[in-house]
């Protein structure tokens, strides 16, 4: 049976996500675009006067339009980043587990 649902996926016709990308975050919310992308905007933004709205797509090919000053945060978010940031949250974790006390309620963190 799982090999007859994996003929299924493999022949959906969707497209594999991007592994490696940017996120673009501000006052209109969150963005993912591609590097080349991402690059373009910081140059707009590191301008001596940046232009007044940004024009961009996403990596979903929808056109995006936002005012620069309302850009937060450009970034970069690769597999390998969110693999290592997912390993220090497990361990931080795991550490405060092993500081309490066995009376202590496992579902409470701080």
């Amino acid at each position: 049976m799982i090999n007859r649902i994996g003929d299924r996926l493999e022949g959906s016709g969707e497209d594999e996500p991007e592994e490696d990308f940017w996120e673009v975050t501000g006052d209109a919310g969150w963005f993912y675009v591609s590097e080349a992308t991402a690059r373009r905007i910081l140059g707009q933004l590191e301008r001596q006067e940046p232009p007044r709205w940004l024009r961009f797509a996403d990596l979903f090919g929808a056109e995006v339009r936002v005012r620069a000053e309302g850009i937060e945060c450009v970034r970069e978010c690769t597999r390998v980043q969110r693999g290592a940031e997912r390993g220090f949250r497990r361990a931080r974790r795991d550490e405060k587990k092993a500081d309490r006390r066995p009376w202590e309620d496992d579902d409470w963190m701080w």
